[in-house]
């Protein structure tokens, strides 16, 4: 790509593929860009991250971390011919990358781009990103080349339909990412233990597997202050108890575990070793 990455200064780790990890969603609205972002953040505690915004037409990372991407007007990857701003640096360990918003990338040359990205990143630990929502081909394309996916719902009866509905396709191929269902604006045991089984009721009948749960995360005023912010929860609320479930759930990742292996416990009540602190 025609940006900073070619620039990137690579370590012993440069010869490891980047851990690919995506946030999607089947339903708009459910808080998947606030989630990956901060998944991002608390990840670059303790490694390289590239957050990528691949939310076609929607795309807000931006906002979320009060920064103006760079190269503007948007310049195209001659490789690829994918339009993109250049990585910009939000703070120490964490990168953005935003895709170009003004169409919709040819599927071969999004290809391409996914495909050399996983060379063109190897200075980053991680590349996390935030995709559009549904199942867009582009979307499901990025999906496909991704490790894992981090499938954001809620507790609404249509966000939960939406969610079955990407997560039939994202499995629909012999060789699919790790999937695990996370639950946004919902903390109570009973009822997340309740979306759980009827989702997984649903997708083991008529699938024949189910997904990953990393539970619930739950409403809190301090993300709101957060996002108002244009900051991460950890940075307005370092003690607050979701900043203590990124925070688990980021070094349960940095520590090699997939997301589908993750369980409620270790994210939500548990003090991990592996946890990533301040």
């Amino acid at each position: 790509m025609n940006n900073r990455l070619s620039g990137i200064g690579l370590d012993d780790r440069s010869f490891r593929k980047p851990r690919f990890v995506a946030v999607s969603s089947g339903k708009g609205g459910v808080g998947k860009s606030v989630i990956a972002y901060n998944l991002a953040d608390h990840l670059s505690v303790a490694v390289r991250v590239l957050l990528v915004d691949s939310d076609f037409f929607a795309g807000n990372l931006h906002i979320l971390a009060n920064i103006v991407p760079q190269n503007t007007p948007q310049k195209t990857d001659p490789a690829s011919g994918i339009v993109f701003n250049a990585v910009t640096p939000i703070h120490k360990n964490l990168d953005l990358l935003t895709l170009g918003d003004q169409a919709l990338p040819d599927m071969k040359n999004l290809a391409m781009f996914l495909k050399n990205l996983r060379t063109q990143a190897a200075g980053y630990d991680f590349v996390v990103f935030d995709t559009a929502t549904g199942i867009l081909p582009q979307t499901t394309l990025i999906l496909y080349s991704v490790d894992e996916v981090i499938l954001v719902t809620t507790a609404e009866l249509t966000s939960i339909s939406n969610s079955y509905a990407l997560y039939k396709v994202l499995t629909g191929a012999k060789t699919h990412p790790a999937v695990a269902l996370l639950v946004n604006q919902e903390d109570r045991p009973e009822e997340l233990a309740y979306i759980n089984d009827k989702f997984n009721s649903i997708t083991r009948q008529f699938l024949g597997h189910t997904p990953g749960c990393l539970g619930g995360l739950g409403y809190d005023r301090a993300m709101v202050d957060a996002v108002a912010r244009q900051t991460g929860i950890r940075f307005v609320a370092p003690e607050n108890r979701l900043t203590a479930a990124f925070a688990a759930l980021a070094g349960r990742l940095a520590a090699g575990t997939k997301v589908d292996q993750i369980t409620p416990e270790t994210i939500n009540n548990t003090a991990l070793e592996a946890d990533i602190r301040e």
